[in-house]
């Protein structure tokens, strides 16, 4: 009833994660749906039951296994263009037979980045199933979500001169 995060760089070259880098230990359920999903994939597996008897004193009850009988995907779906949002296709994700959850980042007028990192997506699917229909589910969330928008000029970056914070 912990979770570790840690982070990497991919090296393309070597075509592996490298520069491993703990961010945190904690000794609570992991964040975001993944205690949910554990529930929905592992028999015998409830994570919130768990955490008040550990935090109560009481036993954990313990699945006979930890092996998941389906697979569970968080799914980020990236937007390609920058601009304002002005129309979304393809974002009628519980049309996907793994669809379990999915959630929309931006709404239409909203300003859209192309997806550089976790909060520049425009939206993430929570897929549960067989593995092969998962990655199929994964490979049309992102291949048929597409987002129309109206360009904007990119502002400069902005950087102080010595010479100007001088005074």
């Amino acid at each position: 009833m912990a979770h570790v995060e840690l982070k990497a760089e991919f090296n393309p070259k070597s075509e592996r994660w490298v520069s491993p880098v703990m961010i945190e230990v904690g000794a609570r359920l992991a964040g975001g749906r993944k205690a949910i999903m554990a529930s929905q994939t592992i028999p015998g597996w409830y994570p919130f039951d768990a955490i008040v008897d550990a935090h109560c004193g009481f036993p954990i009850r313990m699945p006979p296994s930890f092996r998941p009988s389906k697979k569970a995907v968080q799914c980020y779906i990236p937007s390609d263009k920058n601009g304002i949002l002005k129309s979304v296709e393809g974002d009628d994700f519980d049309r996907l037979p793994t669809h379990n959850c999915h959630v929309m980042l931006r709404k239409i007028g909203d300003k859209v980045v192309r997806a550089r990192d976790l909060m520049s997506f425009a939206a993430y699917v929570w897929l549960i199933g067989d593995d092969e229909d998962v990655k199929r589910d994964v490979k049309r969330a992102r291949e048929e979500f597409k987002v129309e928008v109206e360009p904007i000029a990119e502002e400069p970056e902005r950087c102080a001169s010595p010479a100007s914070d001088a005074s």
